[in-house]
Formats: structure tokens, sequence, C-alpha cells
């Protein structure tokens, strides 16, 4: 085999490596069970937002999943979810997801479960 021709197969081998693999889904950083129907949690945690943000909820009714994504006051929505699943008739479990890692975002996690707990008490 020429090196012409082991280069080509070896690059290829890379290639098809790389494109077959899947990002590995980020954990939640919490998540805690509430009986509550998720809608409601939804709604409450939206109207609710922590950190200045404001809340946007997405509701999937289907699928029995909502999400609250936190923006900024211009409306950028940042990388920072509650995201709430029917896990029975009037329960849900909120699962908290920061993609942001720069210090000082620590806060903001255990402000988000309080106010889940807030939510999930009313």
């Amino acid at each position: 085999m020429t090196p012409r021709i082991l280069c080509v197969v070896l690059l290829a081998s890379s290639v098809a490596g790389c494109s077959t693999s899947k990002p590995q889904p980020v954990p939640p950083l919490w998540s805690a069970a509430y009986n509550v129907p998720y809608t409601v949690m939804a709604d409450c945690l939206a109207a609710h937002p922590v950190g200045g943000f404001t809340g946007i909820p997405r509701i999937q009714s289907d699928a029995g999943v909502a999400t609250v994504t936190l923006a900024q006051g211009d409306g950028t929505q940042m990388a920072i979810n509650y995201i709430i699943r029917r896990t029975g008739s009037g329960t849900s479990m909120v699962e908290w997801r920061r993609l942001l890692t720069v210090g000082g975002w620590e806060p903001i996690d255990a402000e988000a479960h309080a106010r889940a707990d807030a939510c999930g008490n009313s």
C-alpha cells in the first residue's frame, strides 16, 4: 500500500469515527418530584423565574413535557432550563439544566431549586 493510499484510508476512518459519535447528554444539576401537574408547575416557574431572568414556557401536551427557558430582558434565551415531565396524574418531575459553567452561576442553582419547591407547594 502506498503512503498516499494509507493516508486516505486513515483520514476516511477518522472522519467516519467523528461523524458517528453523538454528543453525550448533559445530566441535570438537580431534579425533584412534586405533587403538582406538570403544566401548573411550568406556568408557575415561568411566572416567577430566577436570577432576574424572564421565563419562556413551552408545553408539549402530547409528550407530557414542558420546558421553561430563562431569557434576558431583551429576549435573548440562555442555555438554562427547567424541564418538567408528567410522571402521573397530578405529579411531575422537575430537572434543572444549565450549560453555562463559568464561575459565579452556582447560586442560581439553589435559587432555582427553592423556586421549584415553592411552586410545588402551592
